[in-house]
């Protein structure tokens, strides 16, 4: 088969797509997560959080039109997507586990509100 051929490209575009499109919902899925647990912590004690900055992929939209632009994308622009989506996913990873140990540290009542939470939603 020719790498240039038509098929070739778009089987090796699917095989960087869907692993992206994945990352990107688990980075929508932490945002959430993020917002559900620092609504909790304005809601008790804003000063919980006084000396966290979300990072800033936090910030960043996910729009309609960035599924749009992935279809265009070579496939380098692709890997450094996908790059990016795993980087910032690991961010806000590590942002939530600040968080959740604040929260942990200062209102454990909420943090026990959180897993109850997590637990029913399973």
């Amino acid at each position: 088969m020719n790498e240039r051929s038509p098929f070739f490209h778009q089987r090796h575009q699917n095989s960087i797509l869907s692993p992206l499109l994945d990352l990107n919902q688990n980075r929508s899925k932490l945002k959430l997560y993020i917002s559900h647990l620092t609504s909790l912590c304005q809601e008790r004690d804003p000063i919980i959080l006084q000396d966290f900055a979300p990072p800033p992929s936090y910030h960043r939209s996910d729009s309609a039109t960035w599924h749009t632009q992935l279809r265009s994308m070579t496939r380098e622009q692709l890997e450094a997507e996908l790059e990016l989506c795993e980087r910032e996913g690991a961010e806000l990873q590590e942002y939530a586990n600040q968080v959740l140990q604040q929260i942990a540290d200062r209102c454990p009542d909420i943090l026990e509100q959180v897993v109850n939470a997590l637990e029913d939603s399973c």
